[in-house]
């Protein structure tokens, strides 16, 4: 089974060159991130003649993820459970009658100075209560999205210029590391240790493309039960060089 995680930032802005990458990536299993559309609005049909079942949490202008999924998807929960923040972040279900999927756009929190970033932080909290019950469940369980977290300076093009900015602060990485110090396993580390370059975010301006100038904020994450399962991990930069594209390039997880 082949799993895509990929911020599309607005799903009907950049539909046509992300069904263009998808044919090219051929997934079984898509999660989406920054959909920016009510589910009542959201372009099922281009994704389900695709043979994709469709699940969307969706929220207007903002936010908002989804589910494509070529095997049966079932036990649909949207929202993080016990967390105030109502917007459309989190959608939990079971695919293939096998392994339980988390879909994730975590806060992006401005800087650290920003109001924002204490809703970031109690959102990642909220999450590491939720997960926490999850990590050493018999049940394959994979987290996959965009965490808005730049873990080390390794995963930052730039380290001193994001000095502040909520994506690489201190407190942001602790709790993620937390994550990986309990048992949850970082995909694509494991399969590309030695990568310097890991972008998963290139940005629009500039030639950013050619300065390869980016970031690592999109993360697969399996429990031990699902890290034997676990083929390969790695960014495919398709949807990144599409026409008219979203600023994220695809992570693809392979798994038996």
């Amino acid at each position: 089974m082949k799993i895509l995680t990929i911020n599309i930032n607005s799903i009907r802005a950049h539909a046509e060159s992300f069904i263009k990458s998808l044919s090219v990536i051929r997934p079984d299993v898509v999660l989406v991130q920054e959909t920016k559309v009510e589910d009542p609005a959201f372009p099922h049909v281009l994704f389900e003649h695709l043979g994709y079942n469709v699940k969307t949490f969706g929220q207007k202008s903002w936010n908002g993820v989804a589910l494509f999924s070529k095997p049966s998807v079932e036990d649909v929960a949207r929202g993080l459970p016990g967390c105030p923040d109502p917007s459309a972040r989190m959608m939990e279900c079971v695919v293939d009658g096998r392994i339980r999927i988390l879909n994730v756009y975590m806060p992006n929190g401005e800087s650290i100075d920003s109001p924002k970033f204490s809703g970031k932080i109690d959102w990642m909290e909220h999450f590491t209560r939720h997960i926490s019950h999850l990590l050493n469940s018999e049940e394959p369980v994979i987290i996959g999205g965009d965490f808005n977290v730049a873990i080390t300076d390794r995963d930052v093009w730039n380290p001193k210029q994001y000095e502040g900015s909520s994506i690489s602060a201190p407190a942001a990485r602790a709790v993620m590391q937390q994550w990986l110090d309990a048992g949850w396993l970082d995909c694509y580390r494991k399969y590309n240790p030695d990568e310097e370059r890991p972008w998963t975010w290139i940005g629009y301006r500039g030639a950013s493309l050619q300065k390869d100038n980016g970031l690592r904020l999109d993360y697969f994450l399996a429990n031990p039960a699902a890290a034997k399962l676990i083929r390969h991990c790695d960014i495919d930069m398709t949807p990144r060089n599409e026409p008219k594209p979203t600023d994220h390039c695809g992570l693809v997880l392979q798994i038996s």
